[in-house]
């Protein structure tokens, strides 16, 4: 159980310091632009209009096959995502699980 831990933890590190070296990059990337002072108005019904169509593929549903097939991928992906949480989650409590 100790092993498993500390593999498990080792791992988590180093995928987070190579997470975290993007993720600077990529700050440093987006404030080398210039300032957008109106980019916040209309935030809500941005955001809005990005989860219906993120979540519900609206845009994309609109071609039959190939709709349907990035439809299932995304939502397996994300079923994907939350069975790796759980995975992860069960490496320091054997009984974890998400409701």
């Amino acid at each position: 159980m100790l092993a498993r831990i500390i593999i498990g933890l080792g791992v988590s590190l180093i995928c987070f310091a190579i997470a975290g070296r993007r993720f600077y990059w990529l700050s440093r990337l987006i404030r080398s632009g210039q300032p957008a002072p109106r980019r916040w108005q209309g935030f809500r019904k941005v955001s809005e209009a990005e989860v219906s169509e993120v979540a519900g593929q609206r845009k994309i549903l609109r071609w039959t096959v190939p709709g349907l097939a990035h439809f299932f991928t995304m939502w397996g992906f994300t079923v994907l995502m939350l069975t790796i949480i759980e995975a992860y989650g069960s490496l320091f409590e054997r009984s974890f699980h998400i409701p």
